[in-house]
């Protein structure tokens, strides 16, 4: 299913469950209706990548993601709380799915889907909270390697043809200051809109495999590589059982409501602004109307033109009061 199908889902259930009916029997209709999940809901993802018995799939998603071939791939996975304790200054954090390849090097993902003014921010934010938790033990400096890795509903660089993006700390003549952090942006919009039906990399082979997925499609008879294939089982609604999909309804309800709240506020202001605006409009426009009428008449009666310029003046006097 699709991100707008995934949460029509869940509406669904809370509303069921609000009204203390039979759940079981709400999102055994949706298990008939849809085979899969919507794969880059957050919770989804963690579920489907995250699990112990598919980090052979997330290895293949990550080395497809960071372009690792050979002895510079990910052979094993282990994966680790994704979230990075705060401070008296700093709010604690917490991503998608953090793991730690067989040398122990850091990998954190991030799926976004709204691309807003602090993003960023945020990312870089991000990045260095994760960067904190990767010193080497007993090292006061030492850092080992890390990817950072950003799935985006959204384009960063919506001029550039490149739906994937390496970004690292360089100097002015473009040469690499630290190799050790990667952060890597990955733009499915721009991917699954675009014309990249000759890209036949090991990422567009899992974006549009997941792409299959959300729209209900499987992989069945598609030339996809042979460990693309585990996700149309890892992805199945039926793996998802009720008391995770009750979990997902209620905070989702919560975010729901409060972001509901926020686009009334909005409306009603929005729409205070547009009345005041159009009554001051309203008034000047019809002010201007009546004074233009009467300057013409007093024209048309053979008035002197010190005569028109007095009634102007007293016209802007009336105007004020």
């Amino acid at each position: 299913m699709n991100r707008e199908q995934y949460a029509a889902m869940l509406q669904k259930i809370n509303e069921v469950r609000v009204a203390n009916g039979d759940v079981g029997a709400c999102i055994e209709e949706f298990r008939k209706r849809y085979k899969y999940v919507y794969v880059y809901n957050d919770s989804c993802f963690k579920k489907i990548f995250g699990a112990y018995e598919n980090r052979d799939m997330a290895a293949s998603f990550l080395n497809a993601v960071l372009k690792l071939e050979g002895a510079n791939c990910i052979r094993s996975l282990d994966f680790v709380d994704p979230s990075v304790p705060g401070g008296p200054f700093v709010k604690s954090v917490t991503s998608d799915l953090v793991a730690l390849n067989q040398d122990k090097n850091r990998i954190v993902i991030e799926v976004q889907h709204k691309g807003d003014d602090s993003f960023k921010d945020r990312l870089v934010f991000y990045t260095a909270c994760h960067t904190l938790q990767n010193k080497l033990p007993g090292q006061i400096y030492t850092l080992r390697n890390m990817d950072f890795i950003a799935l985006q509903m959204f384009d960063s660089y919506p001029e550039s043809k490149d739906y994937r993006h390496c970004v690292q700390l360089k100097n002015q003549n473009n040469e690499v200051f630290f190799g050790k952090h990667m952060l890597t942006i990955v733009e499915v919009a721009k991917f699954i809109k675009g014309d990249y039906r000759m890209d036949e990399s090991r990422l567009a082979c899992w974006l549009r495999a997941i792409e299959c997925i959300n729209n209900e499609q499987g992989l069945d008879g598609n030339a996809f590589m042979a460990n693309v294939l585990p996700l149309q089982n890892a992805a199945k609604l039926s793996n998802f059982d009720m008391r995770f999909l009750i979990s997902e309804a209620k905070f989702m309800s919560d975010q729901a409501y409060t972001l509901e709240i926020e686009r009334k506020e909005a409306r009603a202001e929005g729409r205070a602004v547009g009345r005041a605006e159009g009554r001051a409009e309203g008034k000047s426009e019809g002010k201007s109307e009546g004074h233009a009428d009467a300057i013409s008449v007093l024209q048309s009666m053979g008035l002197s033109a010190e005569q028109i310029a007095e009634a102007k003046t007293r016209l802007a006097a009336l105007d004020n009061k």
